[in-house]
């Protein structure tokens, strides 16, 4: 029996993309972590974090197995991005409770003050 690999159509970037201007994105992490991206969209402004993995069972795009679970995987994205006024962006990234879980990394504080000089 032959295996046929999927190979998703568009990689994170890719699809962050179709939303607006990618202004700066950061990885947090090696072989597995969280992309980070700052978005813009006309006047509005975005932030989205989405975690990856370094092979199929632990990376959601490498995951997919069709265009029907990476279309799903794509509205999941695009779902979770989180778009606002550049004051709306920086309170969000400031937000301790919604951002909880990047708290602990190294590297998210580092992230977080650019983001804030960015949007300044």
């Amino acid at each position: 029996m032959t295996y046929e690999y999927y190979s998703p159509p568009m990689h994170y970037d890719e699809i962050v993309a179709t939303q607006g201007e990618i202004l700066k994105d950061w990885t947090i992490g090696d072989w597995q972590g969280d992309y980070v991206y700052l978005l813009k969209n006309e006047d509005k402004y975005a932030f989205t974090v989405i975690g990856y993995g370094s092979c199929s069972g632990c990376d959601a795009l490498e995951g997919c197995e069709n265009d029907e679970e990476f279309n799903a995987l794509k509205e999941d994205i695009i779902s979770g991005i989180v778009w606002g006024t550049k004051q709306d962006v920086y309170d969000y990234i400031n937000n301790q409770e919604a951002n909880r879980w990047y708290f602990h990394e190294d590297e998210w504080d580092g992230i977080r003050k650019e983001i804030m000089e960015i949007l300044k």
